[in-house]
């Protein structure tokens, strides 16, 4: 246990970023013209700048050619005989919002393209390109690290940039984003039986797949920040939970501090959201002294969390801005990709967890992973509620 805390205290020392969901993303538009194309691409200055290739050994500054020369030739439209040439002098730089660059170029194509390729920020592992093909027949593809082609032409498979690619952004975000792990954890550590890691698994699908669907289809309207917070949120609740601080000495005093973060988010953070979620947390906690335990309950909480995750996962779809006709496709793929990887998730955890429980105290690892799952939460809600 000591061993434990010492790790989760060298962990803090060296925070990362607490927005699990912001990803490296990068965007561009083509609309698709006699001769070639006009390009428009959409990248974040701060990844720019994590760039080796801009500025010289003495630190001198990269300017805006750079960044043109540095996109034109990482980002470009494939021909049956090539890649499409960049047209000289055709660059314009547009109105983009703060942190992030927004330049417009035209491409000269031999022969009509049939492919677009993107080796943006390649070093990035987490990298994911959303693309817009205006033509014909328009089309919105994604390209990452493991597949930087996607075709947009008759002459190539038909499927190949279509619902399987959101199949792969699903489980790309999934895994990327360790707040929904670390909330999955918490919910399976302490369960018994496997019939109770599907009832789980279920409630917290339920719930994901009904918030992401009504996010993507414009029913509601996600507060990006409220939404990170109250995600940081539920880790924090469940992870009490599990220690059992409403019975343990002093949980009492851990359980009002959490209250009082919350309210202090509602106070100071701009975020009157957490006025509830403080409510709901004084609620629950002394709903589960009245029951003695959580019991079926835990299936209800994880279907309830499970919507405000849902609203997480949805942003990388509202980021897109779909054509209406695309939104089915992609929502369906999207959320395939999710349910895929938080399944490989369960099938490589469980086996651990029963491992380490039948060589460990049962107790101790629900504790330790809780533990853990606190200190990051609570981290991770301090930086969302109180951060820029």
């Amino acid at each position: 246990m000591r061993l434990c805390l010492l790790a989760v205290l060298l962990g803090l020392c060296f925070p990362a970023s607490s927005r699990a969901h912001q990803k490296s993303v990068s965007y561009s538009k083509w609309t698709l013209v006699e001769g070639g194309a006009i390009a428009e691409a959409r990248v974040r200055w701060l990844e720019l700048t994590s760039l080796p290739l801009f500025g010289d050994e003495a630190g001198t500054p990269f300017d805006r050619s750079d960044v043109l020369s540095y996109l034109q030739t990482t980002l470009t439209l494939e021909s049956n005989g090539g890649a499409c040439e960049a047209v000289p002098s055709s660059a314009t730089w547009l109105p983009a919002e703060p942190g992030w660059a927004r330049v417009e170029w035209r491409v000269r194509c031999g022969e009509p393209p049939v492919r677009l390729h993107s080796e943006l920020f390649a070093t990035l592992t987490n990298h994911v390109h959303l693309a817009t093909i205006l033509g014909p027949e328009p089309l919105d593809v994604v390209l990452s690290r493991s597949a930087p082609r996607a075709a947009i032409g008759a002459s190539e498979h038909p499927a190949a940039g279509g619902i399987g690619s959101y199949v792969r952004l699903g489980v790309e975000h999934i895994l990327s984003g360790w707040d929904h792990l670390a909330f999955l954890l918490l919910l399976i550590v302490v369960a018994a039986r496997l019939r109770e890691v599907a009832l789980l698994v279920t409630g917290f699908t339920v719930g994901h797949s009904v918030t992401l669907a009504a996010a993507a289809l414009g029913v509601v309207i996600p507060h990006a920040r409220a939404v990170e917070a109250t995600i940081a949120a539920s880790i924090l609740i469940v992870a009490l939970e599990n220690m059992g601080m409403e019975e343990a000495r002093g949980g009492a005093f851990v359980i009002a501090a959490a209250l009082m973060l919350f309210v202090a988010g509602a106070a100071f953070g701009g975020l009157p959201a957490f006025w509830g979620v403080a409510l709901f947390t004084a609620c629950y906690f002394a709903l589960l002294r009245t029951l003695g335990g959580a019991g079926r309950l835990r299936w209800a909480i994880a279907c309830l969390f499970g919507f405000v995750h849902g609203l997480g996962f949805s942003g990388v779809l509202l980021e897109q801005e779909l054509p209406r006709g695309q939104l089915v496709q992609a929502l369906f793929g999207f959320n395939v990709g999710v349910e895929l990887g938080q399944l490989a998730i369960v099938a490589l955890l469980w086996p651990l967890l029963q491992w380490f429980r039948r060589r460990v105290l049962s107790r101790s690892v629900v504790r330790a992973t809780s533990i853990a799952g606190a200190a990051l939460a609570t981290f991770a809600l301090m930086v969302r509620v109180f951060g820029p």
